[in-house]
Formats: structure tokens, C-alpha cells, sequence
């Protein structure tokens, strides 16, 4: 997990890239019903404006609030599993339902058609999201945060070992 702010940046960057694009495609797939080069080219056309939505908002709003949730759910001496399953639990349950009414919005819904299918997206997108997170987002995100520490690591080793 990330050890300081470099890292956390980096972390949640690479998370709301990854689950930005697969739900994005999940999503427009099923508002157009099909999946294709069309799908994807919406898709690329809505991803920067989605990800700058989805990154302020995690940043900003729901990570902190998950953070305070997880606090007071989760023990210190919890073992990392248990504090990255309250995280994934509590962020996609916060972002899906959130992103349920930003998403229908930015797709041209009007909000009676948003609150009317409300009750049939929002279990979806929870349930695609919390596996995109467990399954992709989170174990890439994971790897690659390892590779930053590891890369830190060897430079820190290797500063030390030449004022040696």
C-alpha cells in the first residue's frame, strides 16, 4: 500500500485509469448494446472528462470518507487483506452509487430515466465495479506500486552505499 504522497498519488491515478476505462466500457457497451470500435471511440471521447470527474471525487470526497469508515471498521493489527477489502468495499460502494447519477448524466440521460433505472444500474455498476476493483484495478495498481517502492528502494540502497 502506499507509504507517502508520491506513492498515494501514483496509486489512485493508476486505480481510476483502470476502472475509469473498464467501466466507461462496460457502461456505454450496454447504453449503445453493442461493443465494437464505435463503443470504444465513445468511450476514448468521454475518458478524460470521466477520469478528471472520478479522480476529483475519490481524491477529494470519498476517500476521506472511507477512510474515517475503514478507521473505525477495521483494526490496526487487521491484516492487509482485511484493510484492502473494507477500502474496495467502501470506495465502489460510494463511487458506483455516485457515479451511477454522474454517469447517466454525462451519457445524456435526463433524471427521471436516472432515477427511474436507478435500482437496476446502481447493483450493476456496484457489482461489475467491486470486481474490476478486486480482480484487475487493484492487484495492477498493487504491482505497480511494488515496482515504484522496489525502484525507490535501490536507489535509497544504492545512495547509501556510495557515501559509504
Amino acid at each position: 500500500m502506499p507509504t507517502n504522497r508520491k506513492e498515494n498519488i501514483i496509486f489512485g491515478i493508476s486505480m481510476c485509469l483502470i476502472m475509469v476505462f473498464i467501466m466507461s466500457l462496460i457502461n456505454i457497451s450496454i447504453h449503445l448494446g453493442k461493443l465494437d470500435f464505435e463503443t470504444l471511440k465513445t468511450v476514448i471521447v468521454a475518458f478524460p472528462v470521466t477520469l478528471i470527474i472520478v479522480y476529483i471525487l475519490e481524491t477529494f470526497i470519498v476517500g476521506k470518507f472511507t477512510h474515517i469508515l475503514i478507521n473505525n471498521f477495521v483494526d490496526r493489527n487487521d491484516s492487509k487483506n482485511s484493510h484492502i477489502l473494507a477500502n474496495c468495499f467502501f470506495i465502489v460502494t460510494f463511487m458506483s452509487f455516485i457515479m451511477t447519477i454522474i454517469g447517466g448524466l454525462l451519457g445524456g440521460d435526463n433524471i427521471q430515466t436516472i432515477f427511474a433505472e436507478f435500482l437496476i444500474r446502481w447493483p450493476r455498476n456496484f457489482w461489475a465495479a467491486f470486481f474490476v476493483n478486486m480482480l484487475i484495478a487493484g492487484p495492477v495498481s498493487r504491482f505497480i506500486l511494488r515496482l515504484i517502492q522496489q525502484h525507490d528502494k535501490e536507489i535509497i540502497t544504492k545512495e547509501v552505499k556510495e557515501t559509504i
